[in-house]
């Protein structure tokens, strides 16, 4: 049986309540690390387990109370079912301001909504994009860059435009990138499209958490930061491909996105050469 009384079970106090974005990152991933050793465990065999929850825990304050809005890390994510930001981050309700959209596209209403967060919350420390692997509107726009014909129903569609149109550029990026570091033929590849899904996704997050440090840059310091980060959804671990050639293949943890281009061009060529990237791309 799981603790009731594990501080990624309940709300927490004002004197818990990360006061940084170094101590928010901290917390933030412990309880990732918590939510995906307890799925692991059950994955290999073993039994259950079980978490007893009071309306404490929820952070939803007492019978007929409503309590203040203190989230310490305000989220853009995305709206993929399988995603649930609360959850993998092991957070109860009031820990967390979410805002969700399919590809966690950054447009006036997202922004307008983080905004608020930070200028009119006070307890705001960490805004973090966050994608996922196997994302569904990163593979519409993989699809409409890899059969420009078929982009030209994307472009009638405007709805559907306005979701796979901010994804186009990480995705030409990181076809890119691919192309320099595993030579002119990788789009033979049999893993070709799924690689270039996931490593879309990420650079897409880097590039949002990089929009939203411009936005806030009057805010951004020891109170604030913008980071970025991919929810695996085979290992349910939040990160990214790990560019080092040691170590595991997956990289836990909440990014710092590039200053500049070269930095982003940099970013883009590490991810592609990852272990994680050239097992998806196969033989």
């Amino acid at each position: 049986m799981t603790d009731p009384a594990s501080p990624t079970r309940r709300p927490l106090t004002p004197t818990q309540r990360p006061e940084t974005p170094a101590a928010a990152v901290a917390t933030l991933m412990e309880g990732n690390r918590a939510f995906s050793e307890l799925l692991a465990e059950q994955s290999a065999g073993g039994a259950p387990g079980v978490v007893q929850i009071a309306l404490e825990d929820l952070g939803l304050g007492l019978p007929g109370v409503a309590p203040p809005q203190q989230p310490f890390a305000a989220f853009l994510g995305c709206a993929d079912a399988r995603a649930p930001v609360e959850l993998l981050f092991g957070q109860a309700a009031n820990n967390l301001f979410v805002v969700r959209v399919a590809g966690n596209i950054l447009d006036s209403a997202e922004l307008g909504s983080l905004n608020f967060a930070v200028e009119r919350l006070g307890t705001v420390r960490l805004l973090c994009v966050l994608g996922h692997t196997g994302c569904g509107a990163a593979g519409a726009a993989v699809d409409a860059y890899l059969a420009p014909a078929a982009y030209l129903g994307v472009d009638a569609n405007l709805p559907l435009q306005a979701i796979v149109s901010p994804l186009m550029a990480p995705a030409r990026g990181a076809a890119d990138a691919l192309r320099r570091v595993a030579g002119n033929d990788v789009a033979d590849r049999p893993g070709y499209r799924a690689a270039l899904i996931d490593l879309t996704a990420t650079l897409h997050a880097a590039l949002q958490a990089g929009v939203l440090r411009r936005a806030f840059h009057n805010r951004v310091g020891d109170k604030l930061d913008a980071v970025y980060a991919v929810y695996n959804l085979a290992s349910r671990r939040v990160g990214r491909p790990r560019a080092a050639a040691e170590g595991d293949d997956w990289e836990p943890g909440l990014f710092a996105p590039p200053d500049d281009e070269t930095g982003f061009d940099t970013l883009a060529r590490g991810l592609a050469g990852s272990r994680y990237i050239t097992a998806a791309l196969g033989q």
